[in-house]
């Protein structure tokens, strides 16, 4: 059964809420694989991750979390050659403060045509989005 465009990433407490586990003990479920898909997506040094909403219902569901990179792009991108800062900022579940810090630290390449107020969310090629994706994955 094809799966839906996902929901917004989950931080770690988030996922505790739902497996009813500590974040010690969630973030070890993640480092064993047994909850896949998780990415860190801190700007400095303390680890800030976010885990897939799918990966976590395969693991509630008992089963193993059998999504390819496709699959997880396919979830978390449109269908699109660009996507709107503004979408990362939903998708990553943290503040349009923290996507743009990202962009200006050059994690994520943005457009230059980025401007402030309604209709100036930078628009980020898609290979940006999945590459930043791809380096980040944890563990």
């Amino acid at each position: 059964m094809p799966r839906q465009r996902s929901k917004p990433l989950l931080p770690v407490r988030g996922v505790c809420s739902l497996v009813d586990e500590n974040e010690k003990k969630v973030v070890n479920l993640i480092e064993e694989g047994a909850i896949a898909w998780a990415f860190d997506i801190s700007l400095g040094r303390r680890m800030c991750l976010r885990v897939l909403p799918a990966a976590v219902a395969d693991y509630l569901q008992g089963r193993t979390c059998e999504l390819k990179w496709a699959d997880v792009f396919g979830l978390l991108m449109p269908d699109a050659p660009t996507i709107l800062a503004l979408d990362i900022t939903r998708v990553l579940n943290v503040t349009s403060d923290h996507v743009y810090a990202l962009i200006d630290r050059g994690q994520i390449v943005a457009c230059p045509t980025r401007r402030p107020g309604p209709g100036g969310s930078a628009r980020v090629p898609a290979k940006s989005f999945i590459e930043f994706l791809q380096k980040r994955r944890f563990p």
